[in-house]
């Protein structure tokens, strides 16, 4: 289910900061927070933190198909404790911090950044905030 959609017209890469303060309901939880391109329904990023096997899934939805799914076993997070994802982008990668600390990037496969406008987060999490920020490059 839909918990949260902002759109950003002028895009949000690089040198954007997203930042999602949150928690989840269960052990069993699953969430996903997609950066989604215009036009379309294109997924420059999908990251998907996986409680149930403590993985952090990361992929891209493109041309109408998943690419290889990038496996994380770093998982700093825990069910019911707040935490903060942020995704700041660059020219070449999505850099993720979780609770302040850097646990992967990612390559961006979309190559057309300033096609990524809109951020979409979805499933099991209770979301405090979030923030678009501009950080620069």
């Amino acid at each position: 289910c839909l918990q949260f959609e902002a759109l950003h017209p002028e895009g949000i890469c690089p040198g954007w900061s997203i930042v999602v303060k949150g928690e989840t309901s269960s052990s069993s939880s699953m969430f996903e927070i997609n950066l989604l391109c215009d036009p379309g329904d294109q997924i420059a990023l999908h990251f998907n933190p996986r409680f149930s096997s403590s993985r952090i899934v990361c992929n891209s939805f493109l041309n109408s198909h998943w690419g290889q799914e990038e496996v994380n076993n770093t998982f700093p997070f825990k069910a019911k404790e707040p935490f903060q994802v942020e995704i700041y982008s660059d020219q070449d990668y999505f850099h993720i911090f979780i609770n302040e600390n850097k646990v992967l990037q990612y390559k961006h496969r979309q190559k057309n950044l300033s096609s990524v406008t809109k951020l979409q987060i979805l499933n099991d999490i209770d979301i405090s905030s979030v923030e678009i920020t501009k950080r620069g490059l």
